[in-house]
C-alpha cells in the first residue's frame, strides 16, 4: 500500500500552499525555512518611481545584530529582485521578498479599500475614484510606453516633475486664496 505523506503548511498563506503542492519534500521545507524567518524582518518602504518601489527590510540575526536588504518590486510585472540573491541561486523566495509580498498586499487592501464606493459615501467617493482609476489607466499606458527606451524614461520623468511642481503651485494658490477669503 502506497502511502502520500504531505507536510502541512505552517502559515496561512496562499503562497505557501503554492509552494507545498510545487516543490518536493525537500525543497518545501526550505521554502519554509523561509516563511518562518519572515517574522524576524521589518519592512519599510524607501522610495518609489514609475512602478518600481524600493524597500528596505531589516532582518534581526540575534539580539544585537540586524542585517539590511533592499528589496525591488515592480508593480506592473509583480517582480521582485532581492539583493541576497536567493532565488536566483535556489529558485526559493527569500524571506525579504516574501516580506515585501505582504506588505505589498496590506497596502494594496487599504489603497483598494479607499476607492472602492460603498452606499454610505458613494456620493464623496465615487467621482475620486473615477478620477483615480481614468488616472491609473493613462498613467500605466503611459509608462508601457516610455520604458521602451531611456530617452523617452527620461522624457516622462523631466514631465512628472514639471507636473508635480505646477500642481504643488497650484495647491498653494488655492491655499492662499481660502485663507484670504476666511479672513475677510
Amino acid at each position: 500500500m502506497l502511502r502520500i505523506f504531505v507536510i502541512s503548511c505552517t502559515a496561512k498563506s496562499a503562497i505557501e500552499a503554492q509552494f507545498q503542492h510545487m516543490y518536493t519534500h525537500k525543497k518545501f521545507r526550505e521554502v519554509q525555512a523561509q516563511f518562518k524567518g519572515k517574522v524576524n524582518c521589518i519592512t519599510r518602504s524607501m522610495h518609489s518611481t514609475l512602478g518600481f518601489t524600493t524597500y528596505e527590510v531589516v532582518e534581526q540575526v540575534s539580539n544585537s545584530t540586524f542585517n539590511k536588504f533592499f528589496v525591488t518590486y515592480d508593480t506592473v510585472s509583480r517582480e521582485l529582485k532581492c539583493q541576497c540573491l536567493l532565488f536566483e541561486s535556489s529558485s526559493i523566495l527569500c524571506r525579504h521578498s516574501l516580506s515585501v509580498l505582504s506588505f505589498e498586499r496590506s497596502k494594496n487592501i487599504k489603497r483598494r479599500h479607499t476607492h472602492v464606493n460603498s452606499s454610505q459615501d458613494e456620493p464623496l467617493l465615487e467621482p475620486r475614484s473615477k478620477r483615480f482609476d481614468d488616472l491609473v489607466f493613462r498613467l500605466h499606458n503611459i509608462c508601457q510606453f516610455a520604458s521602451k527606451s531611456k530617452e523617452l524614461t527620461r522624457i516622462l520623468h523631466q514631465a512628472f516633475d514639471n507636473v508635480m511642481t505646477e500642481m504643488q503651485e497650484y495647491k498653494r494658490k488655492a491655499k492662499k486664496k481660502v485663507c484670504y477669503l476666511t479672513k475677510k
